[in-house]
């Protein structure tokens, strides 16, 4: 084997959002803000297996969310996302096909995988920590996700990208009932998010 998701409100897969954009100066105490984050400006991927000759790469390409910001109180801030698991993505279309069945995704009975954030830890001026659940066939676990902010534009004007993140994280997916071939391919997925924010 090689290469081995109507949409919420943006907050892994991204309170990663909302607590990097607290960094963002000169907002004062103003209103929490409420920014945007999708596949048109952003992506989802993923990989699986421990070695080159069994890592599987692949996509989510229909997924949205919203950060709310909150500068005076960062613990406030909040993201929620929901993607389309029928938009997984790999390079091989019978793989791809593989993934949306029963023993994996089950796309046709969970057509949606969300994450929401629960807390923002900041950990330098451009690095966070955002704990969040994530829902994926039905069950919910904790995921952490390291964030990094590369970019940010507090003065930019709506439509225009306020910030851009990129975030890691990683998940089991026996524990989401996905056990088919963890013995050959592995059991870790690891997610890498890089999306940019705007008004």
């Amino acid at each position: 084997m090689r290469s081995p998701g109507s949409f919420l409100p943006g907050r892994r897969f991204f309170l990663l959002g909302g607590a990097a954009l607290c960094l963002l100066p000169g907002r004062g105490a103003q209103a929490a803000e409420s920014l945007r984050i999708g596949a048109g400006r952003g992506t989802i991927e993923f990989a699986i297996g421990d070695s080159s000759l069994f890592r599987t790469t692949g996509s989510f390409t229909q997924w949205q969310g919203t950060i709310k910001v909150d500068d005076a109180d960062p613990s406030r801030s909040s993201v929620a996302v929901k993607v389309a698991t029928a938009s997984i993505s790999l390079l091989d279309a019978q793989q791809t096909s593989m993934l949306k069945e029963a023993d994996f995704f089950h796309v046709a009975r969970f057509p949606e995988m969300t994450y929401v954030s629960k807390r923002i830890e900041r950990q330098s001026e451009s690095a966070l920590k955002v704990e969040g659940d994530i829902t994926l066939r039905g069950i919910t676990r904790p995921m952490l996700l390291d964030v990094s902010v590369t970019d940010r534009r507090p003065d930019a004007p709506a439509g225009a990208t306020y910030a851009r993140f990129n975030a890691k994280g990683k998940l089991q997916r026996s524990e989401f009932g996905m056990v088919k071939f963890v013995d050959i391919v592995g059991d870790t997925v690891d997610f890498t998010i890089r999306t940019d924010a705007w008004r």
